[in-house]
């Protein structure tokens, strides 16, 4: 069977539709029907079929692609790999993170490494499932609000931050220096939901320490997504004060939440492994942040 055939089974499976499929893959929707149909050949199962006009997975193909994840997920890596190659990124310096620590204490510490390489190191950025990029084998470093506590991973502490409560400069409470758990009741929050992967979370231990996981009525993941709502005057954002290294507060208000439990940054990457220099920088540099 084609490669194209399998890639275009599973997401065409994954997406629900051919043109989904095709713009996922970048070819025509006629040429991902003909790749359908190839592979229904060769497996001889219904892949797809039509309703209400619009050809859909059908069940049998929703188990195939679900029983042979493995392989699907393999295909899958090796296609970006090749488009990796192809543009002159072969050697780059693999990243899994969460959005929140993205938008905060990565990018200063990529801007000193690739100056420290002579701005030399390409660099990918890949979200979230930061155990699974590292198991893998597809990620050289991992940072996260963790510990993994995984036995097959090395967890490296980078710095401790308090919540922090982000707010219009229109807010009645913009003008105060700290904020308690008191002043919070009755506005809306805005924070990050639990990313349903992580065996432990720091910043969500740090919610449910100050007895504000249960109030909050936003959920995001993103932190620029917090601090833009907070900005149009929706709520108060509740996120990790390493934001405030970060521009997104710009123009905001961001106050310390009174006796707030502690979140913590961690850096990981597979035990055994042999980091290259430039993950050897970028943790370097990760850990001589400076303090929130």
């Amino acid at each position: 069977m084609k490669l194209g055939s399998l890639l275009a089974v599973d997401i065409f499976v994954r997406l629900g539709g051919t043109g989904e499929a095709a713009q996922g893959l970048g070819i025509s929707q006629s040429a991902v029907i003909k790749a359908l149909r190839q592979a229904e050949d060769e497996f001889g199962l219904s892949i797809a079929t039509t309703i209400q006009g619009r050809l859909v997975p059908t069940p049998e193909a929703q188990s195939l692609v679900g029983r042979a994840q493995p392989l699907f997920s393999v295909l899958r890596r090796a296609r970006h790999e090749a488009d990796m190659i192809r543009v002159g990124m072969a050697d780059r310096l693999r990243v899994a993170t969460v959005p929140g620590l993205a938008h905060s204490i990565l990018p200063p510490a990529i801007t000193r490494t690739r100056r420290d390489l002579g701005e030399a190191a390409a660099v990918e950025i890949m979200f979230d499932h930061v155990r699974e990029h590292l198991g893998a084998g597809e990620a050289d470093l991992g940072i996260s609000y963790g510990p993994m506590a995984a036995e097959e991973i090395e967890d490296v502490a980078l710095g401790h931050s308090p919540l922090v409560c982000v707010l219009s400069r229109r807010h009645r409470h913009a003008g105060r220096t700290v904020l308690s758990r008191g002043d919070l009741e009755g506005e809306r929050l805005i924070s990050y939901g639990p990313d349903g992967v992580s065996a432990s979370d720091s910043f969500q231990d740090a919610l449910i320490g100050a007895g504000l996981a249960g109030r909050v009525a936003i959920t995001v993941r993103h932190t620029d997504t917090a601090c833009h709502l907070a900005r149009e005057g929706v709520g108060i954002a509740l996120v990790d004060g390493f934001v405030i290294s970060s521009n997104l507060v710009e123009g905001l208000a961001a106050l310390p939440l009174e006796q707030s439990p502690l979140v913590t940054a961690f850096a990981h990457y597979r035990r055994g492994s042999l980091l290259d220099r430039a993950a050897r920088l970028l943790l370097a540099q990760l850990q001589e942040r400076p303090a929130p």
